[in-house]
C-alpha cells in the first residue's frame, strides 16, 4: 500500500481547509496564507504558519528553491470542482453594487463574488465540500458579504491619513479586551514585585504582547487580542528572542549614552590628578630659598633680600594671606577666573554637546527600535540603525506624529506615577519600599505600553503603501 500523504488544515480569512504540504506550500508563495494564519497538521494543535519548520522555506524563497507548480493553487483548487469557466476579475477592492441578493431580492445578503461582483443569499452559492461557496454565474469562490464590506472599510481607513483619531483608537484599543487587559495587567505587576526573576518573566511578557500588538495592528488586524498565544510555547520564540531583542533595543538606543557615561566614571575615579579648577587656583612654586646667601654675612644685599622672600613665602601665614588676596582678586575681577577655565571650557561644552546627541537619538530612535523589533523579530535588524532610518525615510510624516503621540503617553505614564506615589506615600515601608505604588504603576505601565504599540502598529498600517506590508 502506497503511504498517504500528510494532511493540513490552514484556517484563512476564507475559511478552514484540508490539503497537503506541497499545496499549502503553493497557497504560501502565492500569498493565499499569511505568517500569522493558524495551521495544524492532521488533529495536532494549532500554530502560527510561519512557526512551522517545514513552511520556513515557502515564506523565504530565498532560503530554498521555489516550490514546484505542481500543486494546485488556492483558486485552482476552487476551479478543479466546478467546469465553470474563468472570467477575468472585473472588479478590484470596491464596495458591492447591491445589497441585495441577485436571485432573491428579499433575502439578507451572505455572499460576495470575487470576480463578477454579485450578491448571493446563503441558499444561492454552489457549495465544494460543503465548506467553500461558488458563484453560480461564473463559477468563481465566493467571499462573505461581511467580510468584504469590512474590507472595504479597512481600505478606506488605512487611506485615511495618521491623526488624532488612530491616537484615541489607540487609547481604546486595550479596553476593546477588558478580560485580557485586566488578567494581564496583574500578572504583570505581581512579577514585577517578585524580584529579579520575577521581573525578567513580567518584563517577556510585556515584550510578548507589545510585539503581538505591532504586528497584528500593522496587518489591520484591529479587532484582535493583544495577549499572544502561550498554548504552543517555544522556549527560544518565546523566551530567549524577546529577551534578546530587547537587550537589542537598548544597544541600539541608549547604548552610546551608557558607553559614554561609564568612560567619564572611570576617567574621573582612576585619573588621580588635580582638577583643573584646582590647577589654576595652585600657585606657582617660587623655588627654595638658598641657605648659604641667608648664612653668609658679606653677601649681596639685593641677592639676601631676594632669598628672605622666598623663606617668607613659605610660612604657613603667607601662604593663607596670598590665597585671601587672589580670591579677592577674583571676586573684584570676574574675568580672572574665567581665564583659568578658557582652556577647558572648549572641551566641556564638546563633551555637553554629546551628551545631549546621545540623549536625543535615543529617545527619536526608541519607538522605531521597538516597531522594528515587534515587526520583525529579528535582532540583526534591531540592532542596524539604518533599517530604521531607512523605514523612517518611507514613512514620512507618519513617524514623526506617532513619534509625538508616544511622547504624550509616556508623559501621562510619568504623571500617573507621580499622582500614585503621592496618593499611596503613606503605605510606605522600611527597607520595602511603597509596595502598593509600584504594583498600580505596574498595572498602568501595562496598559500605557500596549497604547504605544498599538500606535506603533497603526503607523505601520497606515504606511502599508510605502513599506510594502501586506495588509488583510
Amino acid at each position: 500500500m502506497s503511504a498517504q500523504p500528510e494532511v493540513w488544515r490552514v484556517s484563512t480569512v476564507e475559511g478552514v481547509f484540508e490539503t497537503d504540504l506541497e499545496t499549502l506550500k503553493q497557497w504560501i508563495v502565492e500569498g493565499c496564507v499569511l505568517p500569522t494564519d493558524k495551521v495544524s497538521k492532521g488533529n495536532l494543535s494549532w500554530i502560527e504558519a510561519a512557526r512551522v519548520p517545514k513552511l520556513k522555506s515557502a515564506f523565504d524563497p530565498g532560503a530554498a528553491p521555489a516550490p514546484q507548480q505542481t500543486a494546485p493553487s488556492f483558486e485552482e483548487f476552487v476551479e478543479a470542482t466546478t467546469p465553470a469557466p474563468r472570467v477575468e476579475p472585473v472588479r478590484a477592492q470596491t464596495p458591492p453594487p447591491t445589497t441585495a441578493c441577485h436571485n432573491h431580492p428579499e433575502a439578507n445578503p451572505e455572499y460576495v463574488c470575487r470576480m463578477c461582483g454579485e450578491v448571493f443569499c446563503k441558499e444561492c452559492p454552489k457549495f465544494v465540500s460543503a465548506k467553500v461557496p461558488v458563484c453560480p454565474l461564473c463559477g468563481d469562490l465566493c467571499r462573505p458579504y461581511r467580510e468584504v464590506t469590512e474590507r472595504v472599510a479597512r481600505a478606506e481607513f488605512q487611506s485615511s491619513g495618521f491623526g488624532i483619531e488612530d491616537f484615541l483608537r489607540a487609547i481604546r484599543y486595550p479596553l476593546q479586551h477588558k478580560s485580557a487587559l485586566f488578567g494581564g495587567a496583574l500578572l504583570y505587576a505581581f512579577l514585577m514585585l517578585a524580584g529579579f526573576r520575577g521581573s525578567v518573566v513580567g518584563w517577556v511578557i510585556l515584550f510578548g504582547c507589545i510585539s503581538h500588538v505591532i504586528s497584528q495592528v500593522a496587518w489591520g488586524r484591529l479587532n484582535r487580542s493583544f495577549m499572544p498565544d502561550f498554548s504552543a510555547f517555544s522556549f527560544w520564540d518565546d523566551l530567549v528572542v524577546p529577551i534578546a531583542l530587547g537587550i537589542g533595543i537598548m544597544v541600539v538606543t541608549f547604548g552610546p549614552l551608557i558607553v559614554l557615561v561609564f568612560a567619564l566614571i572611570y576617567s574621573a575615579v582612576s585619573g588621580g590628578h588635580v582638577s583643573p579648577l584646582q590647577a589654576a587656583n595652585q600657585p606657582a612654586e617660587s623655588g627654595a630659598p638658598d641657605i648659604r646667601v641667608l648664612m653668609d654675612p658679606n653677601a649681596d644685599p639685593a641677592k639676601l633680600e631676594a632669598e628672605n622672600k622666598k623663606l617668607n613665602g613659605l610660612r604657613p601665614g603667607s601662604q593663607i594671606a596670598r590665597e585671601a588676596e587672589h580670591s579677592k582678586d577674583e571676586a573684584n575681577d570676574p574675568a580672572g577666573a574665567l581665564r583659568y577655565l578658557l582652556p577647558y571650557l572648549g572641551g566641556g561644552i564638546g563633551l555637553a554637546l554629546l551628551l545631549l546627541v546621545l540623549i536625543g537619538w535615543g529617545i527619536f530612535y526608541y519607538p522605531m527600535a521597538l516597531t522594528v523589533a515587534g515587526y520583525t523579530q529579528s535582532l540583526g535588524s534591531v540592532l542596524n540603525p539604518l533599517v530604521g532610518l531607512d523605514t523612517i525615510r518611507r514613512m514620512g510624516v507618519t513617524y514623526f506624529k506617532g513619534f509625538g503621540m508616544v511622547i504624550l503617553v509616556q508623559l501621562a505614564a510619568l504623571i500617573v506615577g507621580v499622582i500614585v506615589a503621592v496618593v499611596t506615600s503613606p503605605f510606605t515601608l522600611p527597607f520595602m519600599g511603597n509596595l502598593v505604588a509600584n504594583f498600580i504603576n505596574a498595572t498602568f505601565t501595562f496598559y500605557f505600553n500596549l497604547v504605544i504599540a498599538c500606535v506603533l502598529g497603526l503607523s505601520l498600517f497606515k504606511s502599508a503603501d510605502r513599506l510594502g506590508i501586506a495588509v488583510d
